[in-house]
């Protein structure tokens, strides 16, 4: 193709060409992509229904309607207003319901709170203060919970923190006066690694 050409040359390549193409075009049918894109989409697969169109389906093959269900729903509403009804209210004095479990003998028991001391003092509610510990106690590893709560227990003492990560509990004993007594005792046993006084 020259660029030299002047105006007139290129309005007759414009036209001759334009010639070509109408000639081309007169020979394809017009039919013929659409029919190519009929068949394409025939042979496609149908789309699938959504789920909640076969869920609504399958429960309409087994009986299930939608009236049917909002006589479950209101049954069940009924239901769980009239348990919520029988049960034991807890106390109305403000003050929430709290139970503890004895770790020695699993059953529940009432928390140990005196409320007939002067109202003034503490709001009306005083409770036993826990007691700051007398030993630190380094825990065998391989000591069992139930035994080591049968030692405490036969050399009165108590629990008042622990375990820590290294097996550490701290214990309060009952009975102060025996309180060398009671660390020799603990000392001796397989289950204790270690007994200091608390700091």
């Amino acid at each position: 193709m020259n660029p030299n050409l002047d105006k007139a040359e290129w309005d007759d390549l414009d036209r001759e060409i334009q010639a070509v193409l109408r000639e081309e075009a007169a020979k394809i049918d017009p039919d013929e992509g659409l029919e190519r894109f009929m068949a394409a989409v025939a042979a496609t697969p149908q789309a699938q229904p959504s789920w909640w169109k076969r869920l609504n389906g399958w429960l309409g093959d087994i009986g299930f309607s939608p009236a049917l269900a909002s006589v479950v729903v209101t049954v069940q509403v009924g239901v769980i207003a009239v348990l919520l009804a029988t049960q034991p209210q807890p106390a109305t004095d403000g003050a929430p319901e709290v139970t503890f479990r004895d770790i020695t003998s699993g059953a529940l028991q009432a928390p140990d709170i005196n409320t007939t001391i002067n109202p003034d003092a503490n709001r009306g509610i005083a409770g036993r203060a826990q007691q700051a510990p007398d030993l630190k106690i380094t825990v065998n590893p391989d000591a069992g919970f139930a035994s080591l709560v049968t030692l405490l227990r036969t050399n009165s003492c108590r629990i008042v923190a622990g375990p820590s990560e290294l097996g550490e509990i701290w214990v309060v004993v009952d009975d102060k006066t025996d309180l060398v007594a009671i660390r020799k005792s603990l000392e001796e046993s397989s289950f204790i690694h270690h007994v200091a006084p608390h700091q």
